[in-house]
């Protein structure tokens, strides 16, 4: 290099010396230089631009340090320098942009990076293009859009557009980022990796391995915009426009204007990165000279009808996002700004949606947060920036109703922590943001707290699996480990750490999150410790801590730090094995069965939450039931046979669900189904053996995710429900093996009064089955009612959106329509709006969900539940492109929203309080409803289809209200009949399979529904354009739907026949019908496949089911059936174990929800029952004997109060000839006086009838023997 810099130094004063000489004389008596060799005043020959352009940087001549690398000294290619000549490259990875994802893109001169043909129009231009899908609308990147051509200086080009790829090399990476090895010295590969880096990154012009300047780029994306920490860039294409001129700029002729030539041009670079997940774009603008073109009307470079654009167009009418200042003569401005803290630097992150770097210089505004979520106990980084801060700004904002102070970073960033133990609420709060020392908050925002269940614990908690009693759940631990990230803790290597036991109490009135113990101090910051339970020192400073917890999370904090410092925490677990030998102390050697004794006594001293709970939320009967009703119940959290099935605390379970809504004592209801999808009940338990693969749903004083008001017990996320339920759960059937006690409190809810939800579907082109099961098809286009209800507990409505499908295969209109989006709300709730993206954009997410203008994704662990203002939404977990959504509102009702190819299905489901309450003939009440009040089935009157009064959500008839639930998906009563039935109260009647007449019918039926603005106010937001085409969605006069199908239209038949048709679709009239109008196989399969689906779940699901209970298993006793031993018909046998024997009914048979007679079946054990036996038969045995002897010394003792002087009497029988005796014993508890009496007495009538009887006494006497001599 240094011998290259001589020659240029020697070649320009050679050219300095000669250039008198070598010029020539015009005409007119001026020199003009010979331009191929004459040096410029800059003192360059031009000849030496290209060993310049060679060999050195040429950032180096204007100092344009802040833009990367360009030029052939890094292998960069370069357009040919003709006017309007683009070039393709393929990038051989994908670049996310704008929802759509690319990998290839077009370098156009005109400062424009285009993923399809734009048509290039006379300026002024529109983004997007308004006539859309009619003209283009191309997807672009605009760094500085305008006609633009090279410009030369003589012979010689000074324009040039470099560009080049710039690729990771995964496979010979031997360090991650953070500089760790991927691979130990010591492996037997490690001989592949001992060649030094520069020899295997692979160079060719345009394509280059370069780890380090993608680590650059990394760095500098990292710092100019907030949540890129855990951004790498693994790709990247740089494009430079060098020197480019204005469209209609003159060629410069003389070699000695070069200087003037380059400084009358643009120079800027765009910098595309990604790890093909997120995508970051970097605009670095170094030299702006000029701001329009003379096609744009400009002149000498300014002016004109429009200036240079700068921006993102999404393509495809999906929307454009321009940079400050673009298309204003203003433009030149952004070499002189940023949105970073570097001039000319403009950075954005745009895979999903255009969200600006850095920050803004704006009055007011919005703030960002990176991240986006954290745990509601507090302690979390949170980064946030929206205006630009100084250096003496005082930065504080208030999170919820909290205000935190905030440290200053840099000028687009401030550091916070989240307050820690005082936010324990979830769902969305507000941030406001001031840098004036909180005298106002001019900058807004929103952020998302998790409860502690859901969030992503920074601390794992290990346990062994060889060792099973070492993990943290168990009381006998002798050796725990826990790890967590130290890097993201602070950066500070040589930083030491506190490890605290944090625990949680509550009491009805009052909680407290407190610390109570340490695990180590000023330990290093090394990721990992490992330590033995039994040595822990317990501290002194609370006062009977081991009274009061036994659970609670582990907390990393920085050593002497204050709470303005991070904090990682884990998540709960039971202290266990903390409290084990203080708790053996002071109870004994049970102290685990007192522990549970303990929460028996003082829950039994509570509110009976089980009374609201069990009429309010009675569980389904079966998983068909609990899988359909998703508008009350949903997976539990941890037993989720579509996410996580571990079911730790529910096993042999095979999926468990939860209610939505707690009650208002904060009661939440858990029912969990074996695996053949029946109710699993705490009856059925048998002892603690039985627990390990039978543990039962159960109800739960403390909602999992809790309710308002959340900050108070038994309201508080997590750790209400942890305090009053699960660790119950934990001290009486996991260590003290005593589970009946738990439970006793904790039953089984029953499913006697669970009534099933109503199902309407509406899916496909559209078809739509309604609650009562009426089934039609209906071609509107536009915004309509799909289902509304209105009464004093619900004003609940959901629209849907309708648009026709793109053209056939064949280029014909299509003259159908489809469901692309969907909006819901009730009463105050946030308003929901789903819709189904566009062709290109659903590689990542199939579907878009906007809750009060903000989008919301559900792609993450932690936010795949997530709640808000009256309503709560949710992803299944296994779902990872968006395309199924559930909403569930807290009234109960939910909607089930999938998409597929574009199109929506939709499924709402209503509890039975959105049926009809009363129905009215003429002023008087009649049983036009499928269920009563209490929500028993009633007979439906085909006579009254006549007579149904006029029909509306709130209607006075009769002296009486009347509360329906109506829209396209019918009339919520029972009755079929009058399921399609208008707004003005006409009645539709259709057939199915539907004849043409039938759907022109239904086609009448549903335009009545329609969201026209005069009746009903739309819920869909205006800036949402439809998918397919705009320019039809509101044009109706030249859509004329097709009512019979099996009309083939132009060239249809030559693409598919009939018998094709019939074969695919399985004679299913719905298939056939979308097969025939929209062309496209896959979306006929698709609603085959969907109304298969969905009405078996319908049919099952709403299928009410008549239950008995379960009948309680005594000790010792067996059940069988093992499963549906509850519902109606089932006839339940019990026997015992062999070394018991049974007592009561072994048979009972549940008929119409009720039990036949028996006695109740219990069991004891053989050997004590052979004892009692051998034992009842001596005791009976001896009470007999004892009887018969105590008769005779009755007898005895009356003889002697007969005779008492002598004891004995003899009396003659009836008979006169045998003899009998009898004697009388006179109790001995009477007055002396009154004996004395009475014996007297006695012996008066004892001689008189003595004597009578020796005038009878024959002359023998067989017992005169016996006669007392007295």
């Amino acid at each position: 290099m240094p011998s290259l810099r001589l020659l240029l130094q020697v070649a320009v004063t050679v050219a300095q010396q000669t250039y008198n000489e070598m010029s020539t004389i015009d005409l007119f008596g001026n020199r003009n230089p010979i331009f191929n060799y004459m040096p410029n005043p800059g003192h360059i020959d031009p000849s030496l631009l290209d060993q310049r352009e060679k060999y050195m940087d040429l950032r180096e001549e204007e100092g344009w340090w802040h833009l990367f690398p360009y030029g052939p000294l890094y292998n960069d290619a370069n357009l040919l320098n003709k006017p309007h000549h683009d070039r393709q490259i393929d990038f051989d990875f994908d670049f996310p942009y704008y929802g759509f994802r690319f990998n290839y893109t077009m370098i156009y001169p005109n400062g424009l990076l285009a993923f399809s043909d734009p048509e290039f129009i006379q300026p002024p231009y529109t983004f997007p293009n308004p006539r859309w899908p009619e003209q283009k609308d191309a997807s672009f990147i605009a760094a500085f859009y305008a006609d633009q051509i090279f410009q030369f200086v003589g012979e010689r080009g000074i324009s040039n557009v470099w560009y080049r790829i710039i690729f990771r090399p995964r496979a010979f990476e031997t360090f991650d980022e953070w500089g760790s090895p991927l691979m130990e010295t010591g492996s037997q590969y490690s001989s592949m990796f001992e060649t030094h880096r520069d020899r295997y990154e692979k160079k060719m012009w345009g394509r280059v391995e370069d780890t380090y300047l993608l680590d650059n780029i990394t760095m500098a994306i990292r710092e100019g915009i907030i949540g890129a920490n855990g951004f790498r860039a693994d790709y990247a294409v740089i494009v430079t426009w060098e020197r480019m001129a204005y469209g209609g700029a003159p060629k410069v002729t003389q070699v000695n204007r070069y200087e003037e030539a380059k400084r009358w041009t643009n120079t800027y670079q765009v910098v595309l990165a990604t790890d093909e997940i997120r995508s970051y774009i970097m605009f670095n603008y170094a030299h702006i000279n000029w701001t329009s073109s003379n096609t744009a009307g400009a002149l000498q470079g300014r002016g004109g009808l429009q200036s240079a654009i700068a921006g993102f167009n999404a393509g495809n009418g999906t929307g454009w996002t321009p940079l400050p200042y673009s298309g204003e003569g203003r433009v030149i401005k952004l070499k002189e700004f940023s949105n970073v803290g570097v001039p000319g630097r403009w950075l954005f992150r745009v895979d999903e949606e255009i969200i600006r770097g850095g920050c803004s210089n704006e009055s007011i505004g919005y703030l960002t947060t990176a991240p986006i979520a954290a745990t509601m106990i507090g302690g979390v980084y949170v980064n946030v920036s929206g205006p630009c801060l100084r250096g003496g700004d005082v930065v504080k904002v208030i999170f919820d109703e909290y205000q935190v102070d905030c440290v200053r970073l840099n000028m687009h960033r401030a550091q916070c922590v989240l307050p820690v133990n005082r936010m324990y609420k979830t769902g969305l709060v507000n941030v406001r943001m001031s840098r004036d020392g909180g005298q106002s908050y001019p900058y807004v925002g929103t952020f998302y707290l998790l409860q502690p269940a859901l969030a992503t614990p920074a601390i794992k908690l290990i346990d062994n699996p060889r060792e099973l009693h070492n993990n943290w759940r168990s009381a006998n631990a002798t050796r725990l480990r826990l790890e967590w990230a130290p890097y993201n803790l602070t950066n500070d290597m040589n930083a030491m750490v506190d490890i605290k036991l944090m625990g949680y109490w509550e009491d009805t009135d009052d909680h407290v999150f407190e610390e109570i113990g340490t695990i180590a101090e000023r330990t290093s910051n090394d990721g990992s410790y490992e330590f033995d339970p039994r040595t822990l020192a317990r501290t002194s400073m609370l006062f009977d801590s081991w009274r009061r917890y036994s659970f609670g999370g582990v907390r990393i904090s920085i050593s002497d730090t204050d709470e303005s410092t991070g904090v990682f925490w884990s998540k709960l677990t039971p202290f266990g094995w903390y409290f084990r030998d203080v708790w053996e102390y002071e109870y004994g050697r049970d102290w685990a069965l007192e522990l549970c004794q303990d929460w028996f006594d003082y829950d039994g001293k509570r509110v009976n939450f089980a009374m609201d709970l069990e009429p309010f939320l009675p569980c389904p009967c079966t998983l068909d039931q609990a899988m359909l009703d998703l508008g009350r119940y949903m997976p539990l959290i941890g037993c989720d046979r579509d996410g996580d099935a571990s079911c730790e605390y529910n096993k042999g379970s095979q999926h468990c669900v939860m209610s939505v809504a707690s009650t208002w004592t904060g009661a939440g209801q858990v029912c969990c189904y074996d695996y053949e999808g029946w109710l699993m009940h705490s009856d059925d338990y048998e002892n603690a053996a039985h627990l390990r693969f039978f543990s039962p749903g159960t109800a739960m004083r403390a909602h999992p995710m809790g309710s308002f008001p959340f900050k108070r017990p038994p309201y508080v996320p997590s750790l209400s429900n942890f305090h009053t339920d699960t660790m119950a759960y934990e001290k009486c059937c996991k260590w003290a093996g005593a589970c009946e006690f738990y439970f006793w409190r904790r039953q089984t809810s029953g499913c006697q009064e669970y009534i099933p939800p109503v199902a309407g579907i509406a899916y496909g082109d559209p078809h739509f089955v309604t609650y009562d099961g009426t089934r039609y098809t209906f071609q509107g286009k536009g915004y309509y009612i799909l289902t509304m209800s209105k009464d004093p507990r619900h004003d609940f409505q959901v629209q849907i959106r309708m648009e026709q499908p793109p053209k056939t295969d064949w280029n014909q209109e299509v003259y159908a329509s489809v469901i692309t989006g969907v909006a819901a709300r009730e009463n105050q709730s946030d308003i929901v709006q789903v819709f189904a993206r566009k062709e290109f954009r659903r590689w990542r997410y199939r579907m878009d969900v906007v809750v009060n203008g903000n989008y919301r994704f559900f792609d993450t662990p932690e936010l795949k539940l997530q709640r808000f203002r009256g309503v709560t939404i949710r992803s299944p977990e296994r779902n990872h492109n968006q395309s199924e959504i559930h909403v569930m509102f807290d009234s109960g009702a939910g909607i089930r929203v999938a998409e597929a190819h574009g199109v929506l299905s939709v499924m709402t489901l209503l509890p039975p309080d959105f049926n009809e309450t009363f129905a009215y003939y003429r002023g008087s009440y009649y049983p036009g409803n499928e269920y009563d009040e209490d929500g028993r089935r009633s007979t439906v009157q085909e006579e009254f289809i006549n007579r149904i009064t006029q029909p509306s959500t709130l209607q006075y008839v009769g002296g009486g209200q009347r509360y329906v639930t109506v829209g396209l998906l019918g009339t919520f009563n029972g009755n079929p009949i009058d399921d399609l039935m208008s707004p003005d109260g006409h009645i539709t009647v259709v057939n199915h399979p539907p004849s043409e007449h039938d759907n022109i019918n239904a086609y009448k039926f549903g335009s009545r529904w329609r969201v026209d603005g005069s009746r009903h106010k739309p819920l869909f937001q205006d800036d949402i354009k439809p998918i397919y085409n705009p320019l039809q969605f509101g044009d109706d006069r030249r859509y004329n739907p097709v009512h019979d199908p099996y009309r083939l239209q132009y060239n249809a038949s030559l693409v598919f026949t009939l018998d094709e048709v019939r074969v695919a679709c399985q004679n299913v009239y719905e298939c056939e019908y979308d097969y025939f109008l929209t062309g496209r196989r896959e979306i006929a399969m698709n609603t085959l496949e969907v109304q298969s689906k969905l009405l078996e779940l319908k049919e099952k699901g709403t299928h009410r089911r008549q239950s008995c209970g379960a009948l309680l298993v005594a000790p010792g006793a067996v059940k069988y059936p093992p499963g549906n031993n509850y519902l109606d018909g089932v006839t339940v046998t019990f026997t015992c174990k062999p070394e018991y024997f049974i007592h009561g009914t072994p048979q009972r048979t549940c008929v119409n929800g009720t039990w036949t007679p028996g006695w109740h079946v219990w069991c004891r054990y053989r050997s004590v029952e052979i004892g009692l036996k051998w034992m009842t038969g001596i005791l009976s045995s001896v009470a007999i004997l004892l009887f018969i002897a105590s008769i005779f010394f009755g007898c005895y003792l009356r003889r002697i109060a007969l005779h008492p002087e002598t004891g004995i009497m003899f009396q003659k029988s009836d008979q006169g000839s045998v003899p009998s005796i009898s004697s009388t014993a006179y109790l001995m508890k009477e007055p002396m006086e009154e004996r004395a009496a009475s014996v007297a007495s006695q012996r008066t009538k004892t001689s008189q009838r003595t004597h009578q009887e020796s005038i009878l006494r024959p002359p023998r006497s067989p017992f005169r023997a016996y006669e007392s001599s007295a």
